[in-house]
């Protein structure tokens, strides 16, 4: 879900003249109000405040989990009328609809604004939520009247008005058995230890839930008709997303060792004997939500420490670049475009999240080699002689042996090394050609080629677009992988206005 992913992470609502809404926070004051002004909300305005306020209610006394959603549309035809407009709010409302479950509930608050409410959704699922609704709503052609911002908000966070999310303090435990007696005994039991539950009868209604819910644990009964418990933690698994992680204590009333065996070896957590003993049931089911809650924990605290680690180092990174790129007066700059061309090269041909990360900082490194060239070599306006030459040519060589000491990014050095290389041969250090060259280094070759013929040199203006584009093309399959050259060559075809260069 990667493009509608970063889309939903953040969308101001802005207005456009001549249309009148409501940000969410308004909305949500406005039906927490006793009295709803006649026409503030559509679609039975004093039903949905009503409902609205029972479920806040609900939300305070059992720590239950909802969103909201408001959709805005701003038309664009600002001419269209009425009745167009209205069918177009229809349109999107029919299509949303079909991702909506009975416990959803949605109203439109104004003549383009649509508020859903979604119980028993958090803010580690709201985003996959709101991408079925945006799916349905893509495939449509009304698509392209309207421009649609939306908000998120958990529902227990505006009623408080603190501004943070809700925290759930109490442990949810879903329940999965086919048998309604069992169900109601485990119910009961985690219920009186203060625990919050769902139960469930099958494993296919299971999968189902998962899909937009997120519980701290799961008891799953093994022997279910249809799909057993074995086979719906697999299911599970395969899923990926949530659903892979989850932890699942199974139940039984089989004292088998071989079906423990094949539970562990699943990764489930533990095994409950079934008849309950209640203090059981109560200790290894609190004992196994704090174990996760802990590790949960940790992770983020590891993860937290990691990326601030991965900033340090890239500010690290960048002062070298700068370093680097003050040595020579004619190339100020050139370290970070040719980091920004290598980025972007590499996310057109497929690299994602920290591959993207790592060509980038590769990029900003690929010069550090220079720092032993004397300043005399690198700014002379003149050729260089045999000598000189071959002190530039040490470059890369020397700037692998700087990066290879950074042990936690052990590619760095390739790039450095090995971006003056030809993809045909004959290129230095090492003579390396085609597929024997690293990928990375060969996107930052054709990156650091464009940014040389595009900025300015001791010796020359930066080139013209087109002889550009022309030395690009010309040195597919010899100076630079085709692939790579041909992805450049798209990026230069875009820059209509020639603006992808030194300023």
């Amino acid at each position: 879900m990667s493009d509608v992913k970063d889309m939903t992470e953040k969308r101001i609502l802005r207005p456009i003249e001549g249309e009148s809404f409501m940000d969410i926070d308004a909305v949500s004051e406005l039906l927490l109000e006793q009295s709803i002004p006649e026409d503030a909300l559509w679609l039975g305005n004093e039903v949905f405040g009503n409902v609205f306020r029972y479920i806040v209610r609900y939300l305070e006394r059992y720590n239950a989990s909802a969103y909201k959603i408001l959709f805005t549309m701003h038309f664009k035809d600002e001419e269209a009328s009425v009745e167009k407009k209205e069918e177009i709010v229809g349109c999107f409302r029919e299509a949303v609809q079909n991702t909506l479950r009975n416990s959803d509930i949605m109203v439109q608050v104004s003549q383009n604004q649509i508020l859903f409410v979604l119980q028993e959704v958090n803010a580690s699922n709201v985003d996959s939520v709101l991408e079925r609704m945006l799916h349905k709503w893509n495939r449509l052609p009304e698509t392209g009247l309207v421009e649609l911002d939306w908000e998120t908000q958990s529902v227990s966070t505006s009623h408080k008005g603190n501004g943070e999310g809700p925290s759930y303090q109490k442990e949810w435990i879903v329940i999965v058995d086919d048998d309604i007696v069992n169900l109601k005994i485990a119910e009961h039991v985690l219920n009186k230890g203060s625990m919050r539950t769902t139960s469930l009868r099958s494993g296919p209604e299971l999968i189902d839930f998962l899909e937009v819910n997120e519980p701290d644990l799961i008891l799953l009964d093994i022997n279910m008709p249809d799909m057993d418990g074995f086979e719906t933690l697999k299911r599970m698994r395969d899923k990926g997303g949530n659903m892979s992680r989850l932890p699942v204590i199974f139940l039984t009333a089989d004292d088998n060792k071989k079906i423990e065996a094949e539970g562990f070896s699943m990764d489930a957590m533990d095994f409950i004997k079934k008849p309950f003993v209640p203090e059981i049931l109560t200790a290894r089911v609190k004992r196994a939500v704090r174990m996760i809650r802990l590790q949960n924990h940790l992770e983020d605290e590891v993860s937290r420490k990691v990326m601030e680690n991965e900033q340090m180092l890239i500010h690290i990174v960048q002062t070298l670049a700068t370093t680097i790129d003050a040595k020579d007066t004619y190339t100020n700059g050139h370290s970070s475009r040719v980091a920004d061309y290598s980025k972007e090269i590499a996310k057109r041909f497929g690299y994602r999240d920290e591959k993207l990360d790592d060509i980038y900082m590769m990029g900003l490194l690929h010069d550090i080699g220079k720092i032993g060239v004397p300043d005399a070599v690198i700014n002379k306006p003149g050729k260089l002689t045999d000598e000189e030459f071959e002190q530039i040519k040490n470059h890369p060589v020397m700037g692998a042996r700087i990066l290879k000491n950074i042990k936690e990014k052990p590619k760095l050095a390739c790039g450095a090394r090995w971006h003056h290389e030809r993809y045909s041969g004959g290129g230095y250090p090492d003579g390396l050609s085609g597929d024997d060259i690293p990928e990375e280094a060969r996107i930052i070759a054709v990156a650091d080629a464009y940014d040389a013929m595009t900025s300015c040199r001791s010796y020359r203006e930066p080139m013209p677009q087109q002889r550009v584009r022309e030395e690009i093309a010309k040195g597919r399959g010899t100076q630079f992988d085709p692939v790579f050259a041909n992805i450049m060559l798209d990026m230069i075809d875009e820059d209509v206005d020639y603006e992808m260069r030194e300023k």
